[in-house]
């Protein structure tokens, strides 16, 4: 049966610590994820070809238009020019062309012994023979009755016609010559063919042979047009259809064009696509994943705090990103600016008065990302809204740091004032950077919602505070500081009822602070229980030492059982007291266990000493419990010491210190401290702390002489 209930036990607080933790994030999770899935559902807008748009669309991301950018190619590769390439080397080569011509034909004139008398079969050999040595030419294309000219010619006539050929080729290659341009230079050369010297037989034999050799030496290059083309297109960047720009304007004409647009930027596709939204789910699970990191570093730093505050931590949380997601409707308005009124600072600062400062700024940059993206959802022009999300950002930062430690709740004007401040100078550069005219009635609205942003900050923390601390029972620095005031009812009533006991009060909550901050424990904790650790003397006061100001003790007339049960009574008392005031658990239990178990030895002594009987030691020990936390133990040992001190006649430095190590040791060997997780090394810090406090109080001072007389100074 002990091993069954054992092992209920174990599950029991598996589920607490374990399952519980992971269905927070599991829920904190699947809050933001249901808050961000705008993001990634289709946005199809209502629009049909050839009618009038009724809004502007934009398209949510940036995407290639490779139809269009095909066509701008296209249109570079057609209006890019033909190369063309100048052959400045092709007259003389045209030139020595000719020469092998002539050389040709008065070679086989020669062998063929042809002349003017030669019969027609002779000069059709001869008009063979030369065809036949010049087929290895591109530009022998000479009519017979040109070779025959030229044969039949004299040898003189012969050279007179080479010359003038060649130096009419050279002369009309010597510039670029285009195809366009050939038949004019062709013509122009055979006009200025001389006609002194030339007779019509020869001339119009020189003409064909212009006309066959002078050729285009600037002519169409396929290879530098092609690589031209080639590098146009090259050139060409990319169609892009940017995240955000409009694709059709309200009012205007659906065309075929922009159908096609929409259609890809995917706002007409019908069909389902899984990993946007897979991709949301890596993103929250990002988000979660540093949660419960900050979360976890902050538990294993202060082992105190319960789960409780994650719960706490994960409510405000996600109510934030519930409030930016509530805000984000607001820019439907259309109001300019009205995006700045989100008070995302108020998360910030609530996280940092019940956490920690850290934690604070961590969820201020998360909350600033989902943000970013929620505003992003609401604009449907982009996923992410990088304008607000650094707004957000450093509003909440500044939310996270303008409280001071030992604030109280925070003060709506000095508070807001320093938020709003923040704010409307982010707004402020952030509308520089846009380099953009200045509207003052625009720039007016965005300033005045930032700073109204900060004040509403301050308001909903001042409102939601005490829902926190009476909802999870929270004692925020906050709620400590507001019970450390003289002017709280408890405290009237022992200053008033028992004023001994007060400044004894005064005392140790002086002690305990300061042994607590040495050791990392929770000073104002310690302080603010120092404070009421003592109210249950108010039920007897005159039956304690520091109360008694008249000197008489009514523990002279009465038992030491009875005494025993008075003094003994006053934690309980006490604690009973503080419950009626509804004071925080941390505050009662501490004013509980502040005597431990610890031994009443005046009255047990006194009490052996009457009795004839041995007593029992155990009716004479407070009924505990020991103190559980390291802020107890502080206090225990601070009110003990104390006392003792304050009972000592004529301190000094040396009779303090050895009875606070005689009194630590006692504490110790008795076991008081068996309950708390409070090391060796913190006692002996906390013993340290608490000698030189002492020391400050109770060191040696200057004994003036009873009958000073003062000597009159002669000032004459």
């Amino acid at each position: 049966m002990t091993l069954q209930i054992q092992f209920r036990q174990k599950i029991k607080q598996f589920a607490l610590t374990y399952l519980a933790d992971w269905s927070i994030l599991l829920i904190v999770g699947l809050i933001l994820y249901g808050l961000m899935i705008g993001s990634v559902l289709p946005k199809n807008p209502n629009v049909k070809l050839h009618e009038i748009a009724t809004t502007d669309i934009q398209s949510p991301i940036d995407t290639v238009d490779t139809q269009a950018t095909h066509a701008k190619r296209q249109e570079a590769i057609g209006s890019t020019p033909s190369a063309y390439a100048y052959n400045k080397n092709l007259g003389l080569m045209q030139v020595e062309k000719v020469g092998d011509l002539f050389d040709t034909i008065a070679s086989v004139k020669k062998e063929q012994k042809i002349s003017a008398d030669s019969d027609q079969d002779q000069i059709n050999t001869a008009i063979k023979m030369i065809s036949d040595r010049l087929s290895d030419s591109a530009d022998s294309h000479l009519s017979d009755n040109t070779l025959t000219a030229l044969l039949t010619a004299s040898d003189h006539d012969l050279q007179i016609a080479e010359d003038i050929a060649s130096t009419g080729i050279y002369e009309a290659m010597n510039d670029k010559v285009g195809w366009n341009d050939l038949e004019r230079v062709q013509d122009k050369a055979s006009a200025s063919l001389p006609s002194s010297v030339l007779n019509d037989k020869i001339r119009r034999a020189l003409n064909d042979v212009l006309h066959s050799y002078i050729t285009a030496n600037y002519s169409f290059d396929a290879n530098a047009t092609k690589q031209n083309k080639q590098e146009a297109a090259r050139n060409v960047d990319n169609v892009v259809i940017h995240q955000g720009e409009v694709i059709v304007k309200k009012g205007e004409l659906v065309t075929n064009d922009m159908i096609r647009q929409l259609k890809l930027v995917g706002l007409l596709d019908d069909h389902f696509n899984v990993i946007p939204f897979v991709g949301l789910l890596l993103f929250t699970g990002f988000i979660i994943f540093i949660f419960w990191f900050e979360y976890y570093r902050f538990k294993e730093k202060h082992p105190q705090y319960s789960v409780k505050f994650l719960y706490i931590y994960a409510i405000i949380f996600s109510g934030a990103a519930a409030l930016i997601k509530l805000c984000s409707y607001l820019k439907l308005t259309n109001v300019t600016g009205i995006s700045f009124l989100v008070p995302l600072a108020m998360a910030s600062l609530m996280i940092r008065i019940l956490l920690n400062e850290r934690i604070a700024i961590v969820s201020g940059f998360l909350l600033s990302v989902v943000g970013s993206v929620l505003f992003g959802i609401s604009a449907k022009a982009a996923l992410f809204d990088s304008t607000l999300g650094i707004y957000l950002f450093f509003s909440s930062l500044a939310g996270a740091m303008v409280l001071r430690k030992r604030q109280a709740r925070p003060k709506i004007i000095q508070t807001g004032g320093l938020i709003a401040l923040v704010n409307v100078l982010v707004v402020l550069s952030l509308l520089m950077f846009q380099n953009t005219p200045f509207s003052p009635l625009n720039t007016g609205l965005s300033l005045g919602f930032a700073a109204l942003s900060g004040f509403l900050s301050a308001i909903l923390t001042n409102g939601l505070m005490p829902l926190f601390e009476t909802g999870f029972s929270i004692l925020s620095p906050i709620r400590l500081i507001e019970l450390s005031n003289p002017n709280h009812p408890l405290l009237r009533k022992i200053l008033i009822e028992a004023p001994g006991t007060y400044h004894h009060s005064l005392m140790v909550a002086n002690l305990a602070e300061r042994a607590c901050e040495v050791i990392g424990a929770n000073g104002l904790l310690a302080r603010v229980a120092a404070y009421y650790h003592d109210v249950g003397k108010t039920k007897r006061p005159k039956f304690f030492v520091e109360n008694q100001m008249d000197g008489v003790n009514p523990h002279d007339k009465i038992s030491p059982q009875l005494s025993r049960t008075i003094i003994i009574s006053h934690p309980y008392d006490g604690a009973d007291i503080l419950r009626q005031y509804r004071m925080p658990k941390e505050i009662i239990d501490i004013a509980e266990q502040h005597h431990g178990t610890t031994l009443i030895k005046y009255f047990y002594v006194k009490a052996q000493e009457q009795s004839d009987k041995p007593i029992d030691e155990s009716e004479f020990r407070y009924p505990g419990p020991k103190v559980q936390t390291k802020e107890a133990a502080v206090v225990e040992l601070a009110d003990s010491i104390e006392a003792a001190v304050r009972a000592m006649k004529k301190p000094n430095p040396v009779k303090v210190n050895n009875l606070v190590k005689s009194i630590f040791n006692d504490r110790l060997s008795d076991g008081q401290f068996d309950e708390c997780k409070i090391t060796l090394k913190e006692l002996k810090s906390v013993e340290k702390s608490i000698d030189e406090t002492l020391r400050g109080v109770y060191h040696s001072r200057i004994e003036y002489p009873k009958d000073l007389k003062m000597k009159k100074v002669n000032t004459k």
